[in-house]
């Protein structure tokens, strides 16, 4: 199923929506896989709604994101930006279980903790790639595209009415739909696989990161094209735009 779900991406990037959609009803009929009710059990190893998830390579290390996104104090390394703060609303619980506020001298930073377990003592985590709340966003933005916006706000209720907030209504306009399952899908999968940056490039909307990334230029979409390979191969002139 863990391929169903790389081709379906793929196949969204292309505008191939039905087919994708396809594919990633493949993944829901599966009776291998079930939504995870509780928050609090979200990135704990023997959830049903993870499809693929890679284990520490040693048994009870930290995950590699529970470390890095660790600090105390001054900030070492990541941090959740103040935009993305901001965007949890009043009793949504992914602010409590997905960030905590670290204060330091006369700011507060906030630190990624959906992974908790640190040290030598992890007997519950592991690193996860693919889950389920990924499927229904993306099949809710199927049927978003094909005109069944009813249909896909069930999907983006899923994860907001686990957070503690109220269901969206069925007769949201096709526009308010697709924003709504936008600012849900930012504040459920930040800081996983690099999910966000993905969205964004494939919804046209990627120069919206110059307000958390000051240094962001628009062709900073499309990496360099190696000089070793165009000195291999001239045909792959030109070289992107801006490098």
């Amino acid at each position: 199923m863990t391929g169903y779900l790389a081709l379906a991406k793929i196949k969204m990037t292309l505008n191939k929506y039905t087919e994708a959609g396809l594919l990633l009803q493949g993944i829901l009929q599966s009776s291998a896989y079930a939504f995870q009710s509780d928050i609090t059990k979200v990135f704990q190893k023997t959830g049903t709604h993870i499809l693929w998830q890679l284990k520490p390579k040693n048994t009870n290390d930290a995950t590699k994101e529970a470390t890095l996104y660790n600090f105390v104090g001054a900030p070492t390394s990541f941090t959740a930006s103040p935009n993305l703060v901001s965007q949890f609303t009043t009793g949504d619980l992914r602010k409590q279980q997905y960030v905590t506020a670290v204060p330091f001298q006369t700011q507060t930073n906030y630190k990624i903790s959906k992974y908790r377990n640190l040290g030598v003592n992890n007997a519950t985590e592991y690193s996860i790639v693919f889950r389920l709340e990924e499927v229904y966003f993306l099949y809710a933005e199927v049927l978003i595209a094909q005109g069944q916006v009813a249909a896909a706000i069930p999907y983006i209720n899923k994860t907001r009415q686990r957070a503690g907030l109220t269901a969206l209504p069925l007769n949201l306009t096709a526009d308010a739909a697709l924003s709504e399952l936008r600012a849900e899908k930012r504040k459920e999968l930040f800081a996983e696989q690099g999910i966000r940056f993905f969205d964004l490039k494939r919804w046209g909307l990627l120069d919206q990161l110059v307000t958390v990334k000051p240094n962001w230029k628009s062709f900073h979409a499309q990496w360099p094209l190696p000089n070793k390979e165009l000195l291999l191969n001239p045909k792959l002139n030109p070289q992107n735009q801006g490098y």
